[in-house]
């Protein structure tokens, strides 16, 4: 982790008044900057290679206190929870076939989609479902 990430990690811990735990911390190595959108189970297999001891439940927790305050989003009614460190407004494509999740830009002004909702908007997500590039080209194969 580079020194600006462990700044922006001890903050975090600062702000919500939490220990900076080696456990949180290699949570937080794992989940920021991935693109991959990772499960709990992927996180728990990551992080045990530095804290064998690391429960799958601790990591749940952890994930689930990050995305409570508002840090990773939790992506439900996939097949598993999924969690995005990407927390400013885009898109989720979600293949039906392998499961991979992609982001894809919106639109800067996605105020629109929130001009008929009757109460306060924390959190918009915009999905779609469909077979990936990479299953329909190993279809064709």
């Amino acid at each position: 982790m580079d020194h600006c990430q462990q700044e922006n990690f001890s903050r975090i811990c600062r702000n919500f008044k939490w220990k900076c735990t080696p456990q949180r911390l290699a949570v937080y190595e794992c989940v920021f900057g991935n693109r991959h959108h990772p499960d709990v189970d992927s996180v728990w297999e990551t992080v045990r290679k530095k804290l064998p001891t690391m429960t799958r439940e601790s990591v749940y927790r952890i994930l689930n206190e990050f995305a409570g305050h508002d840090l990773i989003w939790r992506l439900d009614h996939v097949s598993s929870a999924r969690y995005d460190s990407n927390t400013h407004p885009h898109g989720h494509f979600i293949c039906e076939n392998c499961g991979n999740i992609s982001d894809f830009a919106l639109e800067n002004d996605v105020s629109r989609f929130a001009g008929s909702v009757p109460g306060e908007i924390r959190h918009m997500e915009i999905r779609f479902t469909g077979v990936c590039e990479d299953c329909q080209n190993a279809a064709r194969q």
